[in-house]
């Protein structure tokens, strides 16, 4: 029987190549955590009277959610979010106009689809604006889900889609944002 020691010095770390971004690792990502997601809300519905254990799946699910729209928004070359700060001059954050843990209580709800939730709305925010949110008490929740860019009328900003429509804030609705960029294959 090999030792423990001998397994250890045995080992070889493998060394993976690295994939160059494309639709189609862009698709793979996102098929991989739309099937996690769909795993996790099925999973979620089973369990019975332990509340850690929901804890754990909410968690996963967050996880998935997060890979994806690092991967398939933020890290995307000519996006970095749906809509961007116009006018900012300093480091940027990326920040979910729908706070994360309401998109995922609204899939866990079933009141958006999995491809909704990996589409709902991102914006890169200055630091000092994003700052400014959180002392307004909007860091984990928003005015309305449906005119989502209420949350940010008390930072008193223009917006741009990224790629370059201007938006009428007040009156931009989840639906137009959905419409306008249905395109963006995400």
């Amino acid at each position: 029987m090999t030792t423990l020691k001998e397994s250890l010095e045995s080992f070889i770390a493998p060394v993976y190549s690295k994939t160059k971004r494309t639709a189609d690792t862009y698709n793979t990502v996102s098929a991989y955590c739309a099937k996690g997601i769909e795993q996790k809300v099925e999973e979620y519905y089973q369990v019975e009277n332990d509340q850690q254990w929901l804890r754990e799946i909410r968690n996963d699910i967050d996880n998935y959610l997060r890979r994806h729209d690092k991967y398939c928004i933020e890290q995307r070359a000519g996006v970095n979010a749906h809509y961007y700060e116009v006018g900012h001059d300093e480091e940027t954050d990326f920040e979910h106009l729908i706070p994360a843990a309401v998109k995922r209580e609204l899939l866990l709800q079933k009141k958006i689809t999995i491809e909704q939730a990996f589409n709902t709305p991102t914006v890169t925010l200055s630091r000092a604006k994003h700052k400014a949110l959180h002392e307004a008490g909007w860091a984990s929740k928003t005015p309305s889900l449906y005119y989502p860019f209420k949350r940010y009328e008390c930072l008193g900003i223009q917006i741009r889609t990224y790629d370059e429509l201007d938006i009428d804030q007040t009156n931009w609705t989840l639906d137009d944002h959905y419409n306008h960029f249905k395109h963006l294959v995400i």
